[in-house]
């Protein structure tokens, strides 16, 4: 861990897994100059970013079980008092974030929390919470600038130095982290495949979908490295609505295509899940197709050459903006 001798502030950068993780980590330009500690959710995503850095992990929480917060907080309260952080810095979840932002009153800890890149137009309902309480949110999109609302831009690094022209007969495949099964999705794909709508090598990122077809390569979890080359090979991408899939496939110059979950399929615990609307509105730019059938996939796959690339990112006026709320007295 780089350490910054002649700064005395210490920073927990707090998350869940998944999207918001990945969104944090874009940001290492600004946290490698601090003292810092991770708190977040264990899987390989995590703990292979996290194998040279200070980091703790807590089991997510659930407002339908809010017992389970409960069970959070003599972990956090451990952690904290542990490392005494001068500032948190976080991108949400609520199922993880909820407890240290509480203790960060408690503690008389700085707390910055940055809105998901997955919400367009509103707050995710963490966000809602934070802002109701008259705390600050750091946005990430220019429209959402309201009462205590920093604009601070995409949290995104720019990566195009790693964008190649060069892919793979490769459709890669990501369900996510989530618990919830998303069979219907791998349906979807395998009788497109036996069609011949889909001709090239699938690999699918399953995660908790346990679902098994011999002609299809499929893992559950993997690296975010391992993620990153299969998204720079892939000729294109079949996600759900994952901001952290999605900007990596903006960034990689690589087409993808959005399946949202959907409630009534049991693939999310309540209906107010993934009210993300990042998806929609990259659809209306012409950077992906959404779809919610099979036949919706089918036609997307076959138009699959329309999709946009080139979407540009750049970063230096959120590290710009959360240094200076770092450093503020």
């Amino acid at each position: 861990m780089k350490k910054n001798n002649e700064s005395k502030k210490k920073i927990a950068l707090i998350c869940s897994m998944g999207g918001h993780f990945e969104q944090l980590t874009n940001l290492s330009e600004l946290y490698n100059e601090y003292e810092r500690f991770w708190i977040t959710n264990k899987n390989k995503q995590t703990e292979s970013y996290l194998k040279n850095e200070t980091a703790y992990y807590i089991y997510q929480a659930h407002f339908k079980k809010p017992w389970t917060y409960l069970t959070q907080f003599p972990f956090f309260i451990k952690d904290l008092l542990k490392e005494r952080p001068t500032t948190i810095i976080s991108s949400g979840g609520g199922i993880t974030c909820l407890i240290p932002f509480l203790l960060s009153y408690l503690f008389g800890i700085k707390f910055i929390y940055i809105d998901t890149f997955s919400r367009v137009h509103g707050f995710t309902k963490f966000g809602k919470f934070v802002n109701s309480l008259n705390h600050l949110v750091c946005t990430q999109w220019g429209n959402n600038v309201k009462k205590n609302v920093l604009y601070i831009g995409p949290v995104f690094k720019d990566e195009s130095v790693y964008i190649t022209d060069i892919r793979d007969e490769l459709v890669f495949v990501t369900l996510g982290t989530r618990k919830e099964s998303f069979i219907r999705l791998i349906d979807y794909i395998n009788t497109l495949y036996n069609q011949k709508v889909i001709t090239e090598k699938v690999v699918i990122q399953a995660g908790f979908s346990k679902y098994h077809y011999p002609h299809f390569e499929i893992f559950d979890f993997c690296s975010p490295d391992e993620i990153d080359k299969y998204i720079m090979k892939a000729k294109y991408v079949i996600t759900q609505e994952s901001a952290g899939i999605g900007t990596k496939c903006l960034k990689y110059n690589t087409r993808f295509i959005v399946c949202p979950r959907d409630y009534k399929y049991k693939e999310l615990p309540t209906a107010s899940d993934m009210e993300e609307d990042l998806h929609n509105h990259l659809a209306e730019l012409g950077f992906t197709k959404v779809v919610n059938s099979e036949e919706e996939l089918k036609n997307a796959i076959n138009s699959i050459d329309e999709i946009k690339t080139g979407f540009k990112f750049d970063n230096r006026l959120a590290i710009n903006e959360l240094k200076k709320l770092i450093e503020a007295n």
